[in-house]
Parts: structure tokens; sequence; C-alpha cells
């Protein structure tokens, strides 16, 4: 059977939201913003293996929601004519800079996870470093989500080219998303602004990835 471009883009998001669900299960409970920079150490020589398997993990995770947003670009671009395709190309950008940001987060564990710097470097300095990525996967990154769904959103609520409930969901996970990453205004990643950020990212975002995914998948168009 062959396959469009746009059904293997819609799979490359299903295989991203399975990926990033097992990411979840490997990493397991990393030590939050209250531990103590002996528990972070600990846990990363505790989590070696693991911490080397998220890092492949979010790369090939990473290279599908490229694949995923290039091929919902193809699907928003035509549909996008009123506005001269403004919309459709903030989404594949957004889309970009949150790869682009997620990529320099991920970096910092990485990093952590090599024996060598966990043998030199202070638990002061593995606690800084965890919480450089904390910092961005919750209150940086989400930036790029958003303008991901708001771009992407906005065409499917002015062109119908997707079920219009689509284009609402992504609009309340923007607003969330961008609500969420207001956390560091209040010093707590565990009060309300985090808590809508964990709501929005990462469960919000990879139920529309599905709901945008499932019709790419079952487009009857065809190539060779």
């Amino acid at each position: 059977m062959s396959l469009s471009w746009k059904q293997i883009a819609g799979w490359a998001g299903v295989a991203y939201t399975v990926i990033f669900l097992g990411l979840f299960l490997v990493i397991g409970s990393p030590p939050g913003f209250t531990d103590t920079p002996a528990e972070y150490r600990q846990w990363f020589v505790d989590n070696e293996t693991q911490i080397a398997l998220l890092t492949f993990g979010l790369m090939l995770a990473f290279a599908l929601i490229l694949l995923f947003a290039s091929g919902l670009r193809n699907i928003l671009g035509p549909a996008d004519d009123a506005n001269d395709g403004m919309w459709s190309r903030l989404s594949f950008a957004g889309a970009i800079m949150m790869v682009s940001m997620a990529g320099a987060g991920a970096a910092f564990w990485a990093v952590l996870g090599l024996e060598e710097v966990l043998a030199t470097a202070s638990d002061e300095t593995v606690k800084t470093l965890s919480l450089f990525d904390a910092v961005f996967f919750t209150a940086i990154v989400p930036w790029g989500l958003a303008v991901f769904l708001l771009g992407a959103s906005v065409v499917i609520l002015q062109s119908g080219v997707m079920a219009k409930w689509i284009g609402w969901l992504g609009l309340a996970i923007t607003v969330l998303v961008a609500v969420g990453s207001l956390w560091p205004l209040s010093g707590d990643p565990e009060g309300i602004f985090g808590v809508l950020g964990l709501i929005a990212f990462p469960p919000g975002f990879l139920i529309w990835t599905l709901a945008v995914a499932i019709p790419m998948i079952r487009s009857s168009k065809a190539t060779a």
C-alpha cells in the first residue's frame, strides 16, 4: 500500500505521541525543585542508562514532530489563502522554535548523564544544570508550542480544513500553555501556573496531536 506524505506525517505524529509517553515511563520521577543537590547527584548516578535512552528518544521525537508539522503545514498552507499563508507559516515557525528550545534544554540532562561530568561537578552544579533543563521545558519551550498551536488553530477555525473542535481545542491549550509558562513570576513551579502548564503540556498537546494526525492518516489520497 502506498502512502501520501500527508499520511506519513500523520503516522509521525502518532509515533511522536507513543515515544513521548514511553519516555515518561523510562525516566520515572526525577528530583523536584525542593530536593537537595546531593539527591540530584544520586538520581543522575542511579539513572545513567535511562538518561541516555531519554536523550536518544527525545532526538527521535523531535525529528518526528518536525515531520508531522511539515505535513500539517502542507495542509494548512492552501487553506490559509485569506491570510496569504501567514498563520500557517507562523505555525511551522513555532514548531521549529519549540524543537530548537527543547533540544537546547535536553542538552543539560545529556551532559549530566556523562559519568565524567558527574565525577568532577559539584552537587550544586548538578542541581543548577538540571534546573536549567526544567525551566527550559516548562517556561521557554511552551512559547514555541503556543505559536505552533495558535497558527494552526486559527487556520482550522477560519477554513474548516479540519473539524473545528480541533481548532478550539488548540486555542484552549494555547492559552493554558502561555499561562502555565508564567510560573517563574510566582517562583512556585507547583502553584496554579505550574499546574495549568502541566495540564496543557504534555497531555493536552499529545491529545491535540492525535486529533490532527488521525484525519491525516485517514486521507484517501495516496501516491506511489
